[in-house]
């Protein structure tokens, strides 16, 4: 049997940088923060409203 692995295209870097904000930390920390934001907006607006 042969191995056709080697033969495909090669693997792109996964170590790249994304290219929005720099690097994956920012990004977790930028999805967190929005995660935050919008739990903080709806719980004002169900205390608010209800």
């Amino acid at each position: 049997m042969t191995d056709i692995s080697n033969t495909s295209k090669p693997r792109p870097q996964l170590d790249d940088a994304p290219p929005l904000l720099g690097s994956w930390r920012n990004i977790y920390f930028f999805v967190l923060g929005s995660l935050a934001v919008f739990i903080a907006l709806f719980w004002a607006l169900t205390r608010a409203y209800s």
